[in-house]
């Protein structure tokens, strides 16, 4: 059978060459419902661009697309050295694409099929729906998620375990001798931060501290809320002021140390901050950040061997690279297994023992006079 052409394509969807043309250009002049159509056209007849037929000829498409929500985005360096570690002894190579919250998965996805260049897909979520993913993947296209935030999807997913991290956070503060301990959380619409509040809660109860809902704070990721919500904490009168705080990330902890710092309270002497991600800022503040570590290196790598595997066998050369840390596993669907990676506690100088001019019930050890 005759390789399609552009010309074939215009005549199987009823539009002209030059708006077939403008379609693989992913020119805006294109109406949105004339290039899901023309796209849809292309796709049952597996029709492939000359550029990328070319490529396809040559056995060099060893391809893998990469969508991060940004560049800056603190997680995704390392999570990039570690899919780079595997997909460089694989011989595939990685595209990078971004995807910020303000733009529609549906438009990036149109540009990777029209080119017809890679292999499949990882992808580092924030906030976008993903259910055009979960269609790209039940058409063919291998997706695998990363540390995406909310990973309640029909997609293989690789994850870090939030709520035995939030467990570890807890035990460490409570070794310490706090029972005071308030939680300023993420994106409660996210599993990561349900995960980790449940896992707050249950290490109080299971110390046998019935859980204070005046301690329990929205924060939503945004440092100018946490800071309110801190200072609301941090105005509380001794003796029901938290000494310690669990933030649900690193960046909602150096909100808090700022919201103490204001109220004039010393950290850790006063109060003590644990946070959660370790991400590479966190041992450069002062006090350095006591948290609870991702394993976002170990991640990517992982997360891109579960691709390469859906995509197909690989010449992948022996390596005498240790093997990560064998992840925990939920009872996941055959075709989309969701790994769950453990996490670590790193101490620093952001927490101490609960100030001693209090008992672990908040009250003043102090005896007034007669």
């Amino acid at each position: 059978m005759a390789k399609l052409t552009i010309r074939d394509i215009a005549a199987l969807s009823g539009v002209s060459k030059s708006t077939v043309s403008l379609v693989l250009n992913n020119s805006p002049k294109v109406d949105p419902a004339t290039r899901r159509h023309v796209l849809a056209v292309m796709r049952r007849n597996r029709y492939v661009p000359s550029f990328a037929a070319t490529a396809l000829a040559k056995g060099s498409t060893r391809l893998i697309g990469m969508v991060v929500p940004g560049l800056s985005w603190h997680m995704v360096a390392s999570i990039n050295i570690g899919v780079a570690a595997v997909t460089e002894r694989s011989g595939f190579d990685i595209i990078l694409y971004t995807a910020t919250n303000d733009r529609d998965y549906g438009s990036l996805i149109d540009r990777i099929l029209t080119s017809s260049m890679v292999s499949g897909l990882l992808v580092v979520s924030h906030e976008q729906p993903l259910e055009p993913l979960v269609q790209l993947h039940s058409d063919g296209l291998p997706v695998v998620l990363v540390n995406t935030i909310d990973a309640d999807v029909a997609l293989p997913s690789v994850t870090a375990d939030n709520y035995d991290g939030a467990l570890t956070a807890m035990d460490h503060l409570l070794q310490l001798g706090h029972e005071r301990i308030a939680c300023v959380q993420g994106r409660m619409v996210y599993r990561c931060c349900r995960d980790r509040y449940r896992g707050y809660l249950d290490a109080l109860r299971s110390a046998g501290i019935q859980p204070d809902p005046e301690l329990t704070k929205p924060g939503d990721f945004l440092p100018e809320q946490i800071r309110a919500r801190s200072r609301e904490l941090f105005a509380l009168p001794p003796d029901q002021r938290p000494t310690a705080v669990f933030a649900h990330s690193d960046v909602t902890a150096y909100a808090v140390m700022t919201a103490a710092a204001e109220a004039g309270l010393r950290v850790p002497e006063d109060v003590s901050v644990i946070g959660f991600d370790d991400i590479e800022s966190a041992a450069q503040i002062r006090p350095p950040l006591t948290t609870i570590q991702q394993p976002f290196v170990d991640m990517g790598k992982r997360a891109a061997e579960m691709l390469l595997h859906a995509i197909g066998p690989t010449d992948e050369p022996p390596t005498d690279e240790p093997p990560a840390e064998e992840p925990t596993a939920e009872e996941p669907a055959a075709d989309r297994p969701r790994l769950v990676m453990p996490t670590s506690l790193i101490v620093r100088a952001s927490c101490g023992p609960a100030p001693v001019t209090r008992s672990p019930r908040g009250r003043s050890q102090t005896t007034s006079k007669a």
